[in-house]
């Protein structure tokens, strides 16, 4: 008489576990790589505003939102980015914070590393470096807040 159950000693023997153990080492090392990546991994961060204005030497004056303005000091990177006729972004020019005002309000000036800066641009934006943090900190940070 056979056994009608499923999980008999014969149809245990013959199961293969392999696929299933393979798939389990590839899921815990991409999890393992993963949590590496999310507490040492290091994501640049930036303050932008569109509201600048460019001087005929070259530096820019730029108005910051007031909760921003702490974060920025002088000797950090900037990158003005331009836009183009068409809307699409046509050039970047790197640059660096020259003065922070003391005050909350007031205008960042911005030093651009160019010989020739742009006189009437269309529009654009300015991105100033703030820091980097891993996506932990970033994380950690919102929650206390």
């Amino acid at each position: 008489m056979s056994i009608p159950f499923a999980r008999s000693t014969r149809s245990m023997n013959q199961d293969r576990y392999l696929p299933g153990l393979i798939s389990l080492i590839l899921i815990s090392l991409t999890l393992i790589l993963w949590m590496i990546w999310f507490f040492t991994g290091r994501l640049n961060l930036y303050a932008s505003t569109m509201d600048f204005n460019i001087r005929e030497d070259g530096m820019l004056l730029c108005v910051f939102p007031p909760a921003t303005l702490p974060q920025i000091k002088p000797g950090q990177q900037a990158e003005l980015i331009l836009s183009g006729a068409d809307g699409q972004s046509s050039s970047s020019i790197p640059g660096e914070v020259m003065n922070v005002p003391d005050s909350e309000g007031g205008t960042v000036e911005v030093y651009l590393f160019t010989s020739e800066p742009p006189l009437n641009p269309t529009g654009g934006q300015l991105k100033v470096r703030l820091g980097q943090s891993s996506p932990a900190s970033l994380i950690w940070r919102a929650i206390q807040k």
